[in-house]
């Protein structure tokens, strides 16, 4: 089980079962793909919970590494911190007990909880044993202690955990840090591009794996009562554990349009571009949609829901329906009315995200109102200005306002530079081109005394990345004033070459330097 210690060693510890779902071990299997590919060994620790569905680690290639199930366990009535504690199937006490000799076996560089049933108590006990711990929560119901809090739901705001974990803590929050699979990279443009036919002829079916309630079959007898003119063809996506297959499988043969139930699908992302509209839950399988610009008719299926549908639902990313009479009044609509079109800003996450949480020294982060503050008096400086292009010092209240805009735009991205921990400079990638693949970006270090010790290599290197994987963009273009000799260097060194293209407005008279780089 040991290897390598230069190797880093990535423990998941999470849960699948028929009340629980598979949600989670999707989206762990998902991060442990883009860890993998960065030279990680990833070990799953899983309860081996009634209809779990562990197997699909083992088949992806990783270990794993059971719980038992303890059918006799005394959980108590009332857990005070842990709504969802009977997930667990025993005490936190006894699970982190289990685990221990788990994490004294593999000594794990990095520990990554995805457990409802889990709070701060279990996760004190378990950093004992790794060099850094990161949660991945929706719930933000219970504190937590780790050094990574990852949630990717766009209904997210940062004060839902601010008092829940400590301030050190690097929040990863909202729709750049989505967990997809590697292959809906591959189908976006193709998905994108479908958008533009108004005709609904195929929908998409997807209640999550287990779909307990058969929401499904429930859904094709609404469709074939409308029968819709168009129609021609149901995708309906299930697991080969839900309880209600044969019956779902038996009404789908008395669809009058072709119908096809898929069980255990590896296609998703060929699905989803296949579709004009797709009817289902909240859930993981809600950014898949959203990233491919699917539109969407939801329902939620679960407390946990309902909230972060409803604020979605009013930023205009879907619609939901509460009953199956509201789903066949809002369907009947598209006899007439055009699809809607989906604009989310959901990006391709995983390869940020196992970027940042396997960081050394130097990482990026999302900018936070005291790194405002200081960059406010990094400006001051003159020599920092004129590296950075900028004339005048700014203005305390301009450069606040400024700083608000550029954190509130869709199309823009601005993180800060990390050095063990703390804030030594800012990066920021701008004027985002689809057709030219293209993005603009901007660096500079406010923190004199890390210049020329490595750390902007490591920044660039970790924003070239985000653009390259998650943004899906392949050219690099800057602009550098032509009397700063350290930064062209610094440039070039990183295979940035000169630019004769024409300079945008914002710079004709400003004596810069347009470079490019192709990733």
């Amino acid at each position: 089980m040991k290897s390598s210690s230069v190797t880093p060693n990535v423990v998941f510890r999470l849960d699948s079962s028929a009340v629980i779902g598979y949600g989670h071990l999707m989206r762990c299997l998902t991060l442990a793909a883009e860890l993998r590919r960065r030279g990680a060994n990833c070990f799953f620790i899983c309860r081996d919970l009634p209809g779990n569905n562990s197997v699909l680690v083992k088949e992806s290639g990783y270990n794993l590494l059971t719980l038992p199930v303890e059918k006799n366990a005394k959980l108590k009535k009332r857990n005070e911190n842990v709504v969802h504690h009977a997930w667990l199937g025993t005490t936190w006490q006894q699970d982190a007990k289990q685990c221990q000799p788990y994490f004294s076996e593999i000594q794990p560089t990095l520990i990554i909880v995805d457990h409802y049933g889990l709070d701060a108590r279990w996760e004190s006990l378990a950093r004992a044993f790794c060099q850094r711990l990161c949660v991945i929560d929706d719930l933000a119901d219970r504190q937590h202690d780790c050094d990574f809090l990852l949630d990717y739901n766009l209904s997210v705001h940062k004060r839902d955990y601010a008092a829940r974990v400590a301030r050190s803590c690097q929040h990863l929050l909202g729709g750049k840090y989505v967990l997809l699979r590697q292959e809906f990279a591959k189908w976006q443009a193709k998905s994108i591009g479908k958008r533009d036919n108004n005709r609904l002829s195929t929908i998409l079916i997807t209640f999550g794996g287990v779909d307990r309630d058969n929401n499904s079959e429930r859904v094709l007898q609404v469709l074939h009562q409308l029968n819709l003119p168009d129609l021609e063809h149901i995708d309906v996506v299930v697991s080969s554990k839900a309880p209600d297959l044969n019956s779902l499988k038996t009404y789908a043969k008395q669809m009058p349009m072709r119908t096809v139930v898929h069980t255990d699908a590896r296609n998703m992302a060929e699905l989803i571009t296949a579709a004009d509209l797709a009817i289902g839950s909240g859930g993981g399988s809600t950014y898949e949609r959203l990233f491919l610009k699917l539109p969407s008719l939801l329902i939620p299926i679960a407390d946990n829901q309902i909230k972060p549908l409803q604020i979605m639902n009013q930023k205009g990313l879907f619609e939901l329906f509460f009953t199956f009479e509201e789903l066949m009044q809002k369907l009947e609509r598209y006899r007439t009315q055009n699809l809607p079109k989906v604009a989310a800003p959901v990006l391709f996450g995983a390869p940020f995200v196992s970027a940042l949480i396997l960081a050394d020294s130097v990482t990026l982060a999302d900018v936070k109102p005291w790194d405002v503050r200081r960059n406010f008096h990094w400006l001051q400086s003159d020599k920092l200005r004129q590296q950075f292009v900028m004339v005048s010092k700014p203005v305390r209240r301009s450069h606040f306002n400024y700083w608000r805009s550029l954190l509130d735009a869709t199309h823009q991205y601005v993180f800060s530079i990390l050095c063990n921990e703390h804030h030594v400079g800012s990066v920021g990638v701008k004027n985002l081109d689809v057709l030219k693949k293209e993005a603009e970006i901007w660096i500079y270090l406010g923190d004199t005394e890390q210049q020329s010790k490595g750390v902007g290599s490591k920044a660039l290197m970790l924003l070239e990345g985000f653009i390259k994987y998650t943004l899906l963009l392949e050219n690099i273009v800057l602009h550098v004033a032509q009397d700063n000799h350290i930064a062209q260097a610094f440039y070039q060194k990183h295979d940035y070459l000169l630019s004769d293209d024409i300079l945008p407005d914002s710079f004709v008279d400003k004596n810069v330097l347009q470079m490019r780089k192709k990733l």
